[in-house]
């Protein structure tokens, strides 16, 4: 008899099943995830199981598989009583997360056709993503049909859209960038982080998903009608239920903050613990930092905002007062606002949010920009762009905080401009101007261009027809024909003159393709990290092992090669580490300063083995080819040191062992006490003096190497450098604008123009 019933239930629970999976609403869903993952086989983000895909098909599940939940009730009401319920709502959970393999079926089917990013390694985001909306779906949607029947599709929508507004407010309001929603799964931030990893936040937030997806399923048991008098037990253990799971995601929910899915600007002033007050700003900063950094600080910041409205035209006015976070570190930034590495501005909340750094901040200005240009976009988020900014300009946007910040550096954006265009990869401006195009391309080739042509624009129109079309609904077709002001600014960079030494440096920083381009770009981002970090928790093993499947994943990226050589040459495997030194000489996107480092390493390996013979023939020849002024005087160093075995000591310490200990510095000051007319071990003793934030005695030894022969007029130029910021940092402001104005007269016009910045934030 006992095996007779269960055969009974056994029946009736799979034509339960069978009726459901064969109704129009769930085949309509199962055929949306299905076209949803096909469409995805045409971009690399999305055509394998990664967080993309998974995001996709969350949204999906969260909205449209309530159309299974909705069925399953629609089959129960019709049976009668809360068994059926009970019955035909185990159904549809069970079908929601059966039709969940659907896409995983198809994603590693298209694994079959293109191989090449790991099929399994999104498996986990994908269940802790579309899992738990699929199934929140469902059981809302068979609550909503119990309700109200005739309605349910209504209902569904409007919890749907409550909870996602509900979700995007905090971004709207509050100073995150990420959103967690219950239906719809996570956006992590800003594209440019393209680690996307499974935190502890989303892990809570998800498990406050899978209590009130049970607590909805509980709840629709006791709404089941009345069958006898003999379910009251099961009906009241339902609501028990109910009770018991609906109160901790509540209280997961209240205490949002404090698992960091959501965030407030109570939250971070508590966590970074200090203020600085200036008048045009509040510096929210680590409570640790000392009264000398934050009046640098500040004093950089007022400058930077002096110089962004001066940009403006409006250096006399009086712009909205602007709150600026500076966070101890990316982990830090990332865990309780997002973004980790990718500094952001809500124009519209006069916020900044960035990483800190030693004053002159490298990132602030560009980021005021977006803040004090907001006082001239009339609009929701206080940026041009189509509908009065509701789908923003970002090539405008962007643009013209990279035109009035105008970096410099080596080279100044112009020329960068003018590199890429010779180069043939400078974005076409037409489109990168065009809704939704700027972020398909790469992100220096974007910002460059847009950053040119925008200073461009504020020379020929001046500053106040710049700020009018900022702030009109025209936005940059205000200043005139768009395909005109294009052929003027193209033409304007044929006179752009840039150096063969330019050009090779441009041809490597511009040939990265923009990441929604790239294949697997999160899991290659990811073990990226790893890699790092086990390098660093002193594991070379480890992180050469990751660095091979990186190279496996991007074959194409020179880079990820000469990390994996570097892992292996830590970790003792010399033969397979010049196994690799082949493969990299031979790859065919290989370029002139990639082949001169691989040379400078090469040579730093023959050196450690005591074949000075040929470290000097590898030194020679990566000198001759194009490299950045830092990598020339590594390169330069290393030549001279080797010449003279007395100073091979500290020398091969710091540059072969990349070891800066106690050790070193001591080797460094015996040499630097030993040859009294020499400004090399002087040089080296300031530059590590400046890497480790000393900065009295970087400023004590670079005024020593300053009166001493140097290896060359790029060590000269670079201790005169470390003179004037280390003695700005610590205070000695004379001594900081002497050095700033020797540089000014010295240094090439990007040098000149870092002087003058510099000087305007010395008193």
């Amino acid at each position: 008899m006992a095996g007779t019933a269960s055969g009974v239930q056994w029946g009736r629970e799979g034509g339960a099943l069978r009726a459901l999976a064969t109704g129009r609403g769930p085949l309509l869903y199962l055929a949306l995830l299905a076209v949803l993952t096909l469409a995805g086989w045409a971009f690399p983000l999305t055509d394998h199981l990664g967080y993309e895909l998974s995001e996709s098909i969350a949204l999906a599940a969260g909205l449209f598989g309530a159309a299974i939940g909705v069925s399953a009730s629609r089959k129960a009401r019709d049976a009668g009583g809360m068994a059926a319920s009970a019955r035909h709502l185990g159904a549809a959970i069970f079908l929601s997360q059966a039709w969940l393999l659907g896409p995983i079926a198809l994603a590693l089917l298209d694994g079959v056709r293109r191989p090449v990013c790991d099929p399994l390694a999104g498996l986990s985001i994908y269940a802790v993503l579309a899992s738990p909306s699929a199934l929140l779906s469902c059981c809302v949607g068979f609550l909503c049909a119990q309700l109200v029947p005739r309605r349910a599709g209504w209902l569904i929508m409007s919890v749907f859209l409550i909870s996602l507004g509900s979700s995007l407010w905090p971004i709207w309001k509050g100073p995150q960038v990420f959103a967690f929603h219950q239906f719809g799964g996570m956006y992590p931030g800003p594209i440019y982080d393209a680690a996307v990893s499974i935190s502890p936040a989303l892990l809570w937030f998800r498990g406050a998903t899978l209590l009130y997806a049970v607590a909805a399923a509980a709840l629709s048991v006791t709404l089941a009608p009345r069958e006898t008098s003999r379910d009251t037990t099961p009906r009241a253990a339902a609501f028990v239920l109910f009770a018991v799971t609906l109160t901790p995601a509540i209280l997961i929910s209240r205490r949002a903050e404090k698992f960091h899915f959501r965030s407030s600007l109570e939250q971070l002033d508590e966590a970074l613990g200090a203020r600085i007050e200036t008048p045009h700003l509040i510096l929210h900063v680590p409570r640790e930092k000392s009264e000398l950094e934050r009046k640098l600080l500040a004093r950089d910041a007022e400058a930077s905002v002096a110089e962004v409205l001066e940009f403006l035209g409006e250096g006399k006015s009086n712009p909205a007062r602007i709150d600026v976070f500076l966070y101890r570190s990316a982990e830090e930034k990332r865990r309780l606002i997002g973004a980790a590495d990718t500094s952001f501005t809500k124009p519209w909340l006069r916020q900044i949010h960035t990483n800190d750094a030693p004053a002159p901040h490298p990132i602030l200005r560009h980021e005021l920009a977006h803040a004090l240009a907001a006082d001239y976009a009339p609009f929701v988020f206080g940026v041009p762009g189509r509908w009065s900014g509701l789908i923003p300009d970002m090539a405008f946007i962007e643009g013209l905080a990279v035109a009035a910040d105008w970096p410099v550096g080596e080279t100044t954006v112009d020329e960068e401009a003018a590199a890429l265009k010779k180069l043939g990869r400078l974005p076409d401006l037409a489109n990168l101007f065009s809704p939704g195009r700027f972020y398909a391309e790469a992100g220096p080739n974007a910002y460059t261009a847009a950053g040119s042509f925008i200073r461009f624009l504020w020379r020929v129109d001046g500053a106040d027809e710049l700020r009018a079309a900022y702030g009109s609904n025209r936005g940059i077709n205000k200043l005139g024909d768009l395909d005109g002001l294009i052929r003027k600014y193209l033409a304007y960079l044929d006179t752009v003159v840039v150096a063969p030494n330019q050009l090779a440096l441009a041809s490597l920083r511009f040939s990265a393709p923009s990441i929604t381009r790239k294949r697997c770009a999160h899991e290659v981002a990811a073990l990226e990290q790893k890699a790092s970090q086990a390098a660093v928790d002193g594991d070379p093993k480890r992180a050469a092992a990751l660095w091979t499947r990186c190279t496996a994943l991007e074959p194409d990226d020179p880079n990820l090669l000469l990390q994996e050589r570097r892992s292996l040459l830590a970790a003792g495997a010399v033969k397979e580490a010049r196994a690799i030194e082949v493969e990299v000489f031979a790859h065919p996107k290989l370029s002139e300063p990639q082949r001169a480092q691989l040379l400078t390493e090469s040579g730093d390996a023959a050196w450690r083995a005591d074949d000075a013979a040929t470290a000097l023939q590898r030194y020679a020849e990566a000198a001759a080819l194009p490299q950045s002024e830092g990598a020339l005087r590594s390169l330069a160093a290393r030549q001279y040191a080797l010449a003279d075995q007395a100073r091979w000591p500290a020398a091969r310490r710091l540059f072969i062992n990349n070891d800066a200990g106690a050790e070193t510095w001591l080797l460094l000051r015996d040499l630097d006490l030993a040859r009294p007319n020499e400004g090399f071990a002087a040089y080296l003793l300031a530059k590590q003096a400046q890497n480790a934030r000393a900065w009295e005695s970087c400023e004590r030894f670079a005024g020593a190497a300053l009166g001493r022969p140097l290896p060359s007029p790029l060590f000269n130029l670079e201790a005169l450098k470390m003179r004037g910021l280390c003695a700005w940092r610590t205070g000695d402001d004379p001594a900081a604008r002497r050095a700033f104005l020797q540089l000014e007269k010295e240094g090439s016009e990007p040098r000149r123009l870092e002087a003058e910045r510099l000087l305007r934030r010395t008193p």
